[in-house]
């Protein structure tokens, strides 16, 4: 039977899956969900898109999580630098291409910006996905996005950056107390509701100080969710669960209790249950005004934006591919990773695998590829307390090279080892925290295959 309350229920549409049969998709969206999150789109994704919006009985929100790019989700879209090279003309250009690339394909609705505030290196599941100056950064990306016709979120509230667990498999737990959150990690948030965002994304966290219940997720919290959100900021827009299939926030509990529980706690949207059918069950019965607020805004959100500019590809692509270089060369020197001692440091073995940024008064060490020492020079605290970012070549351009021991030895002796490179690179790697993204998505050269769809 079709509910109201079904219109809470956002589910993820695996495309692989949807490809093999789109049938339980199609009963989804018969029963009345509120729209689709859509993870690894094929060629036939507008195609796919229709038919559900056809089986539907109100229109459907098409959202994306596009981080770095329509390319990250969608096929044929380019694939933009992580948030950490971006400065705010970089922003504002990956914003506007991927509003272009997402709307093309009948997505109408990105989980970006990532405004969490990254002030734990350790931190493994955030990292270089964070602008260096989020409360700059973000909230151009917002307007530019918005401007383009592609709604937005702001995640993840109340912050996740300061985490050293990932919320996929348990619940972080936040020690930081509310005026070092006031003052450090809501101002990106504010910034971006200031700009216009359409959405916010809850975080999986234990913050005791904010919640005032420990081990209570952030998400389940109607403090965080509802009193701080809602009363005392004033976000009037719609208010997203992260996943619901995500550990953090399920632990031992039932999901339909879990979605209960966000909805009472304050979110518009419960987005991606591990069971849907579950939820759709669980909430069946839910009535009220606060559902009514809930099912006005989801309405809301589901109109596509009229853009009020489409800046051509070719402006775009540019400023881009300047971004990705930066990313490796780090021109500007070794460059801040939120605030905090720490900083993002490129271990270029790309080409002759210098080490670069010599300008920045930190201690740097140049290698080759043979793993030799070059040069060093010591003007800092050393290598030990800083971010280091090793980029390596990808499979297109030679594959697999041996990491040399003395390139691994710095490694170990980072606070954070990030890994921009081929996903074989996690493999060859001793370091406890990683980051490898896939096809090494960020050198100039991949980005140029991936914006001429090559």
């Amino acid at each position: 039977m079709r509910t109201p309350a079904a219109r809470l229920v956002i589910p993820i549409l695996q495309y692989e899956a949807a490809r093999l049969t789109l049938d339980p998709f199609l009963r989804w969206a018969e029963a009345g969900v509120g729209g689709f999150c859509i993870f690894g789109a094929g060629k036939h994704l507008p195609a796919v898109l229709a038919r559900l919006q056809e089986a539907a009985p109100h229109p459907l929100l098409f959202v994306a999580d596009l981080e770095h790019g329509a390319g990250q989700q969608l096929h044929g879209g380019t694939h933009h630098p992580p948030a950490a090279a971006l400065d705010q003309e970089a922003a504002a250009a990956a914003a506007a291409l991927t509003a272009l690339e997402a709307r093309a394909q009948g997505v109408t609705m990105t989980f970006a910006p990532v405004c969490d505030v990254l002030t734990e290196p350790r931190n493994p599941i955030l990292n270089a996905r964070c602008f260096s100056d989020p409360v700059a950064t973000a909230p151009v990306f917002c307007r530019a996005a918005r401007r383009t016709g592609l709604r937005t979120c702001a995640k993840h509230f109340p912050g996740h950056g300061g985490t050293r667990a990932d919320s996929h498999n348990v619940l972080p737990h936040v020690a930081d107390d509310a005026a070092t959150w006031a003052k450090r990690d809501l101002p990106p948030f504010q910034a971006c509701f200031d700009a216009g965002v359409d959405a916010v994304m809850s975080a999986h966290i234990d913050m005791p100080a904010l919640t005032g219940q420990p081990g209570l997720p952030a998400t389940l919290s109607s403090r965080v969710m509802t009193e701080i959100l809602r009363e005392e900021l004033g976000f009037a827009g719609t208010v997203f669960s992260d996943a619901l299939l995500m550990d953090g926030v399920r632990g031992k509990r039932d999901e339909g209790e879990v979605a209960l529980a966000a909805f009472a706690a304050g979110c518009d949207v419960l987005l991606g249950p591990h069971k849907p059918g579950a939820v759709l069950r669980a909430i069946e019965g839910l009535r009220g005004p606060g559902l009514e607020s809930a099912l006005a805004r989801i309405d809301a959100l589901a109109k596509p934006l009229e853009p009020e500019v489409d800046l051509p590809h070719d402006e775009l692509v540019p400023v881009l591919q300047a971004a990705a270089e930066r990313s490796i060369t780090a021109s500007g020197g070794v460059e801040a990773v939120g605030p905090g001692r720490y900083a993002l440091r490129i271990l270029d073995l790309h080409g002759e695998g210098r080490v670069l940024g010599e300008r920045s008064g930190f201690a740097w060490r140049s290698y080759g590829l043979d793993g030799r020492l070059l040069e060093e020079e010591d003007q800092g605290p050393g290598l030990g307390g800083i971010v280091l970012c090793v980029a390596r070549r990808d499979k297109a351009s030679g594959g697999p090279v041996e990491i040399p021991s003395t390139i691994r030895r710095v490694m170990q002796d980072a606070d954070l080892t990030l890994l921009f490179g081929p996903s074989w690179l996690a493999e060859d790697a001793s370091a406890p925290y990683l980051h490898a993204p896939g096809e090494d998505p960020f050198t100039v050269a991949a980005m140029l295959r991936r914006a001429h769809g090559a």
